[in-house]
């Protein structure tokens, strides 16, 4: 092993000296213009301000410049140029307003073409095959949001619930394959395949996350050759897996719907009915058009387990953190819902829990750094010229720290959406807060690479946020020895594009003997539909 590592690092330091020759007439060039109309930390040759910034809780630093430079400055970091930006109306000026030119993706250098497509619609350059799919997923995610997802939610909520009564203390792994259930079933009307989903998605943040391969970071190490290079064989293989299983189940399910086994409330089912509606009734297509399609309801498939699953494990912690916020958010749905489990039908009734799961989202950011974006070509802005390639990031962590907008920032306080006075408040309460309009929504992304799953967001989390309040109480665990309550970092998480938090004790009490009766009744009455 150590003589692998040997043979890695010497052909590693000519990549990086090759790079750093490449970038010395850059930095002669642009030192002779240099206009200071956007400040920034000092930059060093070649790293830039690399070694300053943990790759494991990088926005921190990000807020730290913030607080010093201001609401939008510069870095670099080994060549590459970033404008930080912490101002929700800097970002609008920016990335929505100029967006035919900030709307571009940044490589991630783990992953392979994945700018081209058709894999990863998120990570795309804007073209025709990025054109096609998102039209066809903002279309679909519409319509079936006009019918609540046809129930699918709350009958797995129902198993959800279930789940955390029987086995209380996987709830972390069991939230994961809750929404890759979720997903999977709305996907390819296959619930079975939720743990795959979820450990698929998983693996993939992973790849695509500065906390991730080295090489997102130390991008000359990518160069080296593919004989001893771990980081693309290991791409290579995770790739190449995961477009077969997505096209395996793309297959399946185009068998099925021949047949006429198919769910009629899947998105497979949608686009097939949509083959046949243009006169293709056998649904020949090419291989590449079923890559195309396959790639497209795989990736929506894959994107909807992790955009769920970290905030939801946050809101359990915000809740077990905070138990007088429980105990509202509980009394109002007892006075609300009785007996029975919350559905989507009862969100507009339901304020309080929606501000307890909107001020989640602020208080623990789930997508800290925002998805970057990337200059499309050449731009000015406050008098400085921002070159073609600079990736901006619209760093969620500051944008939810602005105590003039978010005063006390550092405290979880629901009520700046329910009471007049706060900055955020917003009427009428059986509308507001949600997840999909209103203050607080740049966690979604900006302009036109603004995220397509706002709605099922919106309806999961309050279904699955408001079905464990209603079932169980989230109480601190204590240590068998002392009898004091354990604690843990509330900051804690996995680092990568889209967080959850690290493991954290918690207890789930039944609210009641007849609670418990209701939750194993609920899941009796759906688990015959559910097919696994």
């Amino acid at each position: 092993m150590d003589d692998i590592r040997i043979v890695i690092f010497y052909l590693a330091v000519p990549s990086i000296l090759f790079s750093i020759l490449r970038k010395i007439p850059l930095w002669r060039t642009k030192k002779n213009r240099e206009v200071k109309g956007i400040p920034g930390p000092r930059q060093f040759p070649v790293v830039g301000r690399v070694h300053d910034v943990d790759r494991f809780c990088m926005w921190k630093k990000f807020k730290e410049w913030a607080d010093i430079y201001g609401p939008i400055y510069r870095t670099s970091m080994l060549g590459q140029q970033f404008i930080i930006i912490s101002d929700q109306n800097i970002a609008e000026e920016l990335l929505v307003k100029r967006g035919h030119v900030y709307s571009g993706r940044p490589q991630i250098r783990a992953l392979f073409d994945h700018k081209t497509g058709p894999g990863y619609l998120a990570l795309m350059d804007r073209h025709d095959i990025w054109t096609r799919q998102r039209k066809w997923i903002h279309a679909a995610m519409a319509d079936f949001h006009r019918h609540h997802f046809f129930g699918v939610i709350e009958d797995e909520v129902k198993r959800y619930l279930a789940i955390l009564l029987l086995d209380p203390a996987k709830f972390h792994a069991n939230t994961r394959e809750h929404c890759g259930r979720i997903m999977s079933r709305l996907a390819w009307g296959d619930a079975s395949q939720g743990k795959e989903n979820a450990d698929s998605a998983d693996c993939t943040l992973t790849q695509m996350s500065v906390s991730g391969p080295i090489v997102n970071t130390m991008t000359p190490l990518w160069v080296i050759p593919w004989a001893l290079n771990p980081w693309k064989k290991f791409e290579r293989a995770r790739e190449d897996q995961q477009r077969a299983w997505w096209l395996n189940s793309f297959q399946i399910a185009k068998h099925k719907f021949l047949r006429g086994d198919l769910s009629e409330n899947t998105w497979s089912n949608r686009y097939f009915v949509g083959l046949q509606n243009q006169g293709n009734l056998d649904l020949e297509q090419s291989p590449e058009e079923e890559e195309f399609a396959s790639c497209m309801l795989g990736f929506q498939n894959l994107v909807g387990v992790v955009t769920i699953s970290g905030p939801l494990q946050f809101f359990l912690m915000a809740m077990l953190l905070h138990p007088e916020w429980q105990k509202k958010a509980q009394e109002e749905i007892d006075r609300i819902c009785g007996d029975r489990m919350p559905i989507i039908d009862d969100m507009a009734d339901l304020p309080t829990v929606r501000a307890c799961l909107k001020e989640t989202i602020r208080w623990r950011s789930g997508v800290p750094l925002g998805v970057p974006h990337q200059a499309e070509q050449n731009d000015e802005f406050r008098g400085e010229r921002i070159t073609k390639g600079t990736v901006i990031l619209a760093c969620e962590w500051s944008m939810n720290r602005v105590p003039e907008r978010y005063p006390d920032p550092e405290v979880f306080h629901p009520e700046r959406y329910l009471e007049k006075g706060w900055p955020t408040y917003q009427e009428p309460l059986s509308r507001y807060p949600n997840f999909r309009e209103g203050a607080g929504m740049h966690t979604f992304g900006w302009g036109r690479r603004v995220c397509l799953g706002q709605h099922i967001v919106d309806d999961e989390m309050f279904v699955s946020g408001a079905g464990v309040l209603w079932a169980f109480n989230l109480v601190r665990k204590t240590c068998p020895k002392t009898g004091e309550v354990i604690e843990f970092d509330s900051e804690g998480t996995n680092a990568h594009v889209i967080l959850e938090p690290l493991p954290f004790p918690c207890d789930f009490q039944p609210r009641s003997t007849k609670r418990t009766a209701q939750i194993l009744l609920g899941y009796a009455d759906i688990r015959d539909q559910l097919k696994i």
